[in-house]
């Protein structure tokens, strides 16, 4: 199970270690003017023409603070930044009003966050976060309890950086989505219907907890494909992601990082509950990597589900069969 760190000398080590993993994709960094509702300061910052966001990293009175922007800031301007998301990480202990968190599991590092989002801005929560986010939930123990938290990425992958940056970007989604600027298609659910113990948030073994950070990119990868096809694409939790029309849910996807078996069965499990009660019944896709064990494929077949499968080209996703 993930353990959060509170040790000040290892928190210490794991925030140089995120700014290191970003410095090599700054391609401008400069003073700029960031802030929110009531306070600005002026911050280092770099901006990423292949990652499309800008970052600061600076301390406060008990916590680091890592700030990001995903538009190009206006540079040499007296213009207030607006902050799409924030990681801060406590020096020390654990503090849960503080948003974010690096944790362990054998020798492996991740970065984590506790989804409060918002800053205070009424609506913009937690709640928000947890039944919007297109990334996956995990258990960490976390000091003397146990949280629910988001992944944000692992550490010691070459792909931290693109699964950090794919975070900033969906809870920029996020808030866009509650303010009005993207407003998707609402799946008409029971207000009951979503819940941690149904939707599996659970313990993962290393190279599971590894593969699930690639949840998220697998998730926003599918539906560039899907709406460069002229599909309406949305999510609303337990669904990873469904395309829509003016009569409903047309196609429901369930999306997985490893081809287990228990992941086979958990993927046709989800679709034909979450498909039971809709009206109209919508195509189903399974969603793999190309690793999928070749003998398990044509089950899915037999019950009415496609697959989509995709494989990694170092850090760039290929989808191998779809659309079909």
């Amino acid at each position: 199970m993930l353990k959060i760190v509170d040790k000040k000398s290892f928190i210490d080590k794991a925030e140089r270690k995120l700014k290191d993993a970003l410095a090599p994709f700054s391609d401008r960094n400069e003073e700029i003017l960031i802030g929110g509702p009531n306070w600005h300061n002026t911050r280092e910052a770099h901006w990423s023409e292949e990652l499309r966001i800008w970052w600061a990293n600076y301390k406060l009175e008990n916590r680091y603070e890592n700030a990001f922007g995903v538009t190009e800031p206006h540079w040499g301007s007296g213009y207030g930044h607006a902050l799409s998301c924030v990681i801060d990480i406590p020096f020390s202990g654990i503090n849960r009003r503080i948003g974010g968190a690096f944790a362990t599991e054998g020798k492996e590092l991740f970065l984590l966050h506790r989804g409060r989002i918002g800053g205070g801005r009424k609506e913009i929560g937690k709640t928000l976060f947890m039944h919007n986010y297109r990334g996956n939930f995990i258990v960490a123990q976390d000091g003397d309890l146990y949280s629910t938290v988001a992944l944000v990425g692992a550490m010691d992958s070459e792909k931290f950086p693109i699964q950090l940056a794919n975070f900033v970007h969906e809870l920029q989604r996020v808030k866009d989505y509650r303010t009005g600027r993207d407003q998707p298609y609402q799946a008409p659910l029971p207000d009951d219907f979503f819940k941690e113990e149904f939707t599996g948030t659970k313990e993962y073994s290393v190279g599971q907890v590894k593969a699930e950070c690639d949840h998220g990119l697998v998730v926003s990868g599918l539906v560039r494909l899907l709406e460069s096809e002229g599909h309406e694409v949305a999510n609303r939790r337990p669904f990873d992601l469904f395309i829509y029309d003016e009569e409903g849910i047309n196609s429901l996807f369930e999306i997985k990082t490893d081809s287990t078996t228990t992941a086979c069965y958990t993927a046709i499990g989800q679709l034909l509950v979450y498909s039971a009660g809709m009206q109209k019944k919508p195509s189903l896709f399974a969603v793999f990597p190309e690793r999928l064990d070749e003998r398990i494929r044509p089950a899915f077949a037999e019950i009415g589900i496609q697959l989509v499968l995709y494989n990694w080209d170092r850090d760039k996703l290929v989808f191998d069969n779809f659309p079909p």
